[in-house]
């Protein structure tokens, strides 16, 4: 009889468990470096020269992670993330992927890793027609990792989270080279 109540007690407080963490929805200020970004082509005394940049730029960020696999103090999770860097020099991306978050016994921080791929598109000055943008889109990748700080049962600060990966030319060609992409972000996690 104990038995039986020990296990339907441990039952319990596991559905429970599970039902508070089935998803998290978050909110991040986003900052991005972005490098070896083209701009354009001039002309020279040679004849044409591609142009390319690096720049940081500041935007909004968020996402929502399905938890699908909780094992103990380890959850897996499926991860769709997106951030939007606005202004005439920025960049959009739309990533999905797979996390493994840590919420380790006697410890406030949750620490996880995630692995993402998808989209970026980079908005950069022209250098061949002045006052226009110059376009480029990326399938590109992406490691991050992260700290969440618990607020209360159902919020969590994101203390940092940081990233850096690839993005590959979507048109190709022989003569572009592909980008690295280094990202920070920090907001607030609600769970449900």
């Amino acid at each position: 009889m104990r038995r039986n109540m020990l296990l339907a007690v441990l039952l319990l407080s596991s559905a429970i468990g599970v039902r508070a963490q089935v998803a998290s929805l978050y909110v991040t200020s986003s900052t991005g470096r972005f490098s070896n970004i083209q701009t354009g082509v001039i002309s020279t005394p040679s004849g044409y020269e591609e142009q390319y940049t690096s720049f940081w730029t500041s935007g909004i960020g968020g996402g929502l992670t399905l938890n699908f696999l909780p094992v103990g103090p380890i959850k897996l999770g499926l991860d769709f993330r997106g951030s939007t860097h606005p202004g005439t020099v920025g960049a959009d991306t739309a990533m999905a992927g797979f996390k493994v978050g840590f919420n380790p016994p006697l410890i406030r921080l949750k620490p996880y890793l995630q692995a993402s791929g998808g989209y970026v598109a980079t908005r950069t000055v022209n250098v061949s027609v002045n006052g226009a943008t110059f376009d480029n889109r990326y399938a590109a990748w992406e490691i991050l990792g992260g700290i969440d700080i618990p607020l209360a049962p159902f919020l969590d600060f994101r203390a940092v989270e940081v990233g850096g990966g690839t993005g590959i030319n979507v048109p190709g060609g022989a003569s572009t080279p592909n980008i690295s992409l280094f990202t920070v972000n920090s907001g607030l996690v609600l769970r449900f």
